[in-house]
């Protein structure tokens, strides 16, 4: 038999409620009701005093501490409206708590208190001690302390001092019980204050089954979009803080923005996710000023487990992100040890000019294209300016020069500027996995060393195996570099898995699919991306690629030309309108005669891949140019090298020596 708790459960009895005073569950007739955390103390508090005014300033010394930022009035006001609507209760027509005007509030119907003390014996490692033989009779001490002890408040119009003499005679006799005990060796905690009701940190029944979580895009609901990184940068803090909760799967930001700006059905999202919880939130910006509200919610039956309201200057967003993450991460997980605390609190920096800046970063770099990977380089820079030691925002600077590298950036340059910002961040925080993952594109794609590479991604999963951006990195070069088409699906199916809604992963999927040579497959996955998702860009890139593989030119320039439109890239939407031209002139030899004709144009005045104008050439038929690119491509290290053996586009060429020294050249496997 298990031994009982030490501490004593305290119920109130009012109309057709029960309400226990520890966990702050609130019954009706035996069934519960939903009552979020903070409205449960704030009842908790006025039914430990029936007929009295708790005034406002009470309310909030006993519940919102000083060192808590929040609107206390906005918060005091919704915890009443919760509980009213709790107990079918009206402001207007009050049955159970009447509203003071500007000074508090009083339950004022009658309550029935239950004191249950529960015990245990000190001596005998938490046997019950009482009954020492099966079906003894126990004791008058026995019975006295093994009995609720109740007492009925009755209704609050009678004189103070009636009140004070109950409640003495409750004392006394929990007080004899408790004494006789206490002379058989028998421990009985001592009755709960006010105060421990109401800030008694207790697991929520979420505690145990909250296995998963995601935090959905919060609100912006200033009416500025200028303030949109903020709102973004918060659900990215707190997506990348919850990450270092124990036991605790955190849905990534590529799963979750889906739904930014949509009005939601929590469990539907909850159950599309696959999760047990759901973080909303809202935040609202004027001036210097900043408001954040922030709910739990759980998906299993639509409850609001907690919620607060937070108010600072902008200059307090550090403490105040510091104050959501740490109440959260309290509420999912109460027995966090101080290392623990401290892992899931660390934001990097304790410049909030650095901070805003770090987060600016981030929402311009989420925007994938080349302008806006600049504006990311610049606040990134700027963060740094403010904080040599802001590992992060060295991060986020390899994130930054490594995508553009991909996104028509120069190759020699931004690869190793993305590199040196890896290896800065690493030697600030050793702790961060996703510079790694960095740094194995880089020296698999820019130092084609796919073992140096390789190893990168392997620490990066080490550190963080439910990483799956660096897992569908790591698995899209391997299928690069040929010859492990399976390994590279099995890797990138478990970057799905890990975050089935990202449509970067999604991406990833159909990528590796083509590399396979699994056009069908790749096109049944990037058209399912793409209807779900409208304006993702990408998609109708790696549609253009499949449907090439097969050979269905119409489609392939339907989706060129998508692509174009969506990228927002002059370049991609010039080159789908020439392979347009060119094919309605001469099919589809005249469009990749049209083709050629605007890369090399364009590189007159920019950087322009030598690689895929080789690509073009080797589609063509004409080896000689097609080599004489990828020689030049190599000359200015282009990434895309690093796909020579998997390329399709490349296979009329792989019988020529000339490829197999260039394959040699790259130290790709032969």
């Amino acid at each position: 038999m298990s031994a009982p708790s030490t501490t004593s459960a305290t119920k109130a009895r009012f109309a057709v409620f029960e309400f226990d005073l520890r966990t702050r569950e609130l019954l009706k007739y035996g069934h519960r009701i939903r009552l979020q955390d903070q409205p449960g103390r704030l009842l908790a508090l006025l039914l430990c005093r029936p007929g009295e005014l708790v005034t406002q300033d009470e309310i909030r010394r006993e519940l919102w501490p000083d060192d808590i930022f929040v609107d206390y009035e906005h918060g005091l006001h919704r915890s009443i409206n919760k509980i009213r609507e709790a107990l079918a209760d009206s402001a207007a027509q009050p049955r159970f708590i009447e509203t003071r005007a500007r000074a508090g509030y009083r339950f004022s119907a009658p309550v029935e208190f239950i004191v249950e003390p529960l015990i245990q014996t000190a001596a005998t490692n938490g046997r019950t001690d009482i009954g020492t033989k099966p079906g003894a009779i126990p004791t008058d001490e026995e019975a006295v302390a093994s009995s609720p002890v109740v007492i009925t408040e009755l209704h609050t119009t009678q004189p103070r001092s009636l009140l004070t003499k109950r409640a003495a005679v409750l004392a006394a006799v929990v007080g004899v019980a408790a004494l006789g005990l206490a002379l058989r060796g028998v421990h009985i905690s001592a009755p709960l204050t006010a105060r421990e009701l109401t800030h008694r940190g207790l697991d929520l029944p979420l505690s145990t089954a909250a296995v998963s979580i995601a935090v959905l895009p919060f609100t912006n609901v200033s009416g500025d979009v200028n303030s949109d990184y903020l709102s973004d940068g918060i659900t990215e803090s707190l997506i990348a803080s919850l990450t270092h909760v124990p036991e605790l799967k955190v849905k990534s930001r590529n799963s979750v923005f889906r739904y930014k700006g949509k009005d939601v059905d929590v469990q539907k999202v909850g159950n599309e996710l696959g999760v047990s919880a759901l973080v909303s939130g809202r935040l609202t910006a004027h001036g210097d000023n900043v408001e954040v509200s922030a709910e739990l919610t759980d998906v299993r039956d639509n409850t609001e487990i907690w919620g607060q309201h937070y108010s600072g200057k902008s200059t307090d967003i550090i403490s105040l992100q510091q104050q959501i993450v740490g109440d959260l991460a309290g509420k999912l997980r109460s027995k966090l040890s101080t290392s623990e605390k401290q892992q899931v609190t660390k934001l990097g920096t304790q410049n909030p000019e650095a901070y805003e800046l770090y987060l600016k970063g981030r929402y311009s770099w989420n925007k994938r294209t080349s302008p806006a990977l600049e504006t990311a380089i610049s606040y990134f820079n700027q963060a740094i300016d403010k904080d040599p030691g802001y590992a992060l925002a060295y991060s986020g600077l390899a994130d930054a020069y490594g995508v553009l590298a991909q996104y028509g950036g120069t190759p020699s340059e931004n690869f190793l500027k993305s590199n040196a910002a890896a290896r800065k961040a690493l030697e600030l925080d050793a702790t961060l996995a996703h510079p790694h993952a960095v740094l194995g594109t880089s020296e698999t794609a820019y130092d084609w060393d796919s073992a140096g590479g390789e190893a990168e991604y392997k620490k990066a999963l080490e550190l963080d195996p439910n990483d799956a951006m660096a897992r569908a990195w790591y698995a899209s070069d391997i299928g690069m570099i040929g010859g492990r088409e399976q390994e590279a699906l099995a890797e990138v199916n478990r970057a799905h898995q890990l975050d089935p809604l990202s449509p970067i992963i999604s991406t990833a999927v159909g990528e590796v699919h083509i590399l396979a040579r699994q056009y069908d497959e790749a096109i049944a996955v990037d058209k399912k991306l793409a209807n779900e998702n409208p304006t993702f860009a990408r998609a109708h890139f790696c549609l253009a690629q499949a449907y090439w593989g097969k050979r269905m030119y119409p489609q392939v320039i339907e989706e060129w030309k998508a692509y174009g439109l969506l990228s927002g890239n002059r370049g991609d939407s010039d080159f789908a309108s020439a392979l347009e031209q060119g094919f309605r002139s001469a099919g589809w030899k005249g469009a990749l005669t049209k083709g050629i004709e605007t890369r090399q144009a364009q590189r007159k005045t920019g950087y322009q891949s030598a690689f895929m104008i080789a690509e073009l050439y080797a589609d063509l038929g004409d080896k000689d140019q097609a080599f004489r690119w990828l020689n030049t491509a190599y000359q200015e290290r282009d990434w895309l090298l690093v796909h020579l053996r998997a390329n399709f586009r490349l296979a009329p060429l792989r019988s020529d020596p000339r490829f197999a020294e260039l394959v040699r050249k790259v130290g790709l496997p032969q």
